[in-house]
């Protein structure tokens, strides 16, 4: 006779590790068991890959060790199928492939650099999570005064450049944007950007649409050819096609269509967080992807689980912004006050004072993740709606998470 309920979780990101700690928290004392399936052993600190890939050492963290004290076993495995009648994941695990069966499902398999949406980009670009062979790549043509082109001018494409930039300053850094730099900041932002941009040598092509890439070269659509020897795609993300395979409904995209209480639209037993999930257009909610709100949107899952499997009423989901974290090189930043909306508004925060309030904020957000572990910890300031407005497109790696309750995850 069955006994437990079974929950898995796909995915150990932001998301996914904070749902699982909140959701073993908050289910201590009940029947209840939790697998979190992962393809990687180790946590990847998506907001410092940047840091990786300029050639510094971000120290790798366990799965098992952060996992340790609570009840979530952890299977190291790619999740290759779902199938919500059956409610089954089909997982390619180390021991092989294996059937695992749930009573409900967090979805967080997350997002990652779309190098296919430049013909030519995945033969003659890289993503940057694949900082390792990047580096080495960046370390051979440094000594020469090598070329580098990042594509694409959102956060994840501005802290890659400056970081590069100020680490290899013998590297030649140029940035095409299809806007213009600093756009989505204000104009004290974007001042002080553009200051940095020139301080550390890094030309920038403004309204610059990059049709695809060839061997060293970026062609145009303004009949132009931009030259490199390494090249930094970022300029969008996709996510995994499993839901969209699975039958879920989805955006263009790929990501799940959610309600405001982060239930699948079409399979209310599936939770979908994180940048693979979206809000569906009546819930009036939108939330910009990244770890600023992989974060609470995590906790919230978890929350509305426990609450249903207690047999209480689940919650809608409520965010509110307070500031935007960029980080500009090691020495550099710039935290950029938003409205709740996300909207800027004119103070900004730069230069050393910046960089160390993103600092704090990264040894903050993984610190919060070891006091998960005993407790549930995590709290985030609310408005009556995220944003309700058409959703924005994806800003990148870069949206690192804000204080709780002093400013904003």
């Amino acid at each position: 006779m069955k006994t437990n309920t079974n929950i898995i979780i796909l995915g150990a990101g932001f998301a996914g590790m904070m749902a699982a700690l909140r959701l073993a928290n908050r289910t201590r004392h009940q029947s209840v068991a939790i697998t979190l399936v992962n393809a990687s052993a180790t946590f990847v600190e998506r907001t410092r890959l940047h840091q990786n890939a300029s050639g510094q050492t971000v120290p790798a963290k366990s799965l098992r060790t952060m996992l340790q004290g609570t009840k979530v076993n952890f299977v190291q495995g790619k999740a290759m199928a779902l199938d919500p009648v059956r409610r089954t994941v089909t997982v390619n695990a180390s021991e092989g492939v294996q059937t695992l069966s749930y009573d409900k499902l967090i979805y967080a398999l997350g997002s990652h650099t779309d190098l296919s949406r430049i013909p030519g980009a995945t033969e003659h670009a890289y993503a940057v999570e694949q900082h390792a062979v990047l580096f080495e790549h960046l370390h051979k043509i440094a000594p020469s005064h090598g070329r580098v082109l990042v594509i694409g001018g959102g956060l994840t494409g501005i802290e890659i450049a400056t970081e590069m930039a100020e680490t290899h300053p013998a590297l030649r850094v140029a940035m095409a944007t299809s806007g213009t730099l600093g756009e989505d900041l204000s104009k004290m932002g974007a001042r002080y950007l553009a200051q940095t941009f020139q301080r550390l040598g890094i030309t920038v092509h403004e309204h610059v649409k990059v049709l695809r890439l060839e061997a060293e070269r970026a062609l145009t659509a303004a009949n132009e050819q931009l030259s490199f020897d390494v090249c930094i795609d970022a300029s969008g993300f996709g996510v995994s096609p499993l839901a969209q395979q699975a039958g879920l409904a989805v955006n263009p995209r790929g990501q799940i269509l959610v309600n405001a209480f982060l239930h699948s639209i079409t399979h209310p037993d599936i939770y979908a967080i994180g940048d693979a999930a979206i809000f569906e257009q009546s819930a009036e909610l939108s939330v910009r992807m990244g770890c600023v709100t992989a974060i609470p949107l995590a906790i919230h899952a978890a929350e509305n689980l426990a609450c249903a499997l207690a047999g209480k009423a689940e919650q809608p989901f409520q965010f509110g912004y307070v500031i935007r974290c960029i980080s500009l090189g090691r020495h550099n930043g710039l935290v950029q006050f938003v409205d709740g909306v996300d909207h800027p508004r004119e103070s900004v925060l730069t230069g050393r004072v910046g960089a160390a309030v993103k600092e704090l904020i990264l040894h903050y957000v993984m610190w919060s993740l070891q006091i998960e572990r005993r407790f549930a910890f995590y709290r985030w300031p609310h408005t009556q709606q995220a944003h309700p407005q058409t959703p924005t497109p994806t800003t990148g790696l870069g949206t690192a998470p804000l204080l709780s309750e002093v400013t904003n995850h």
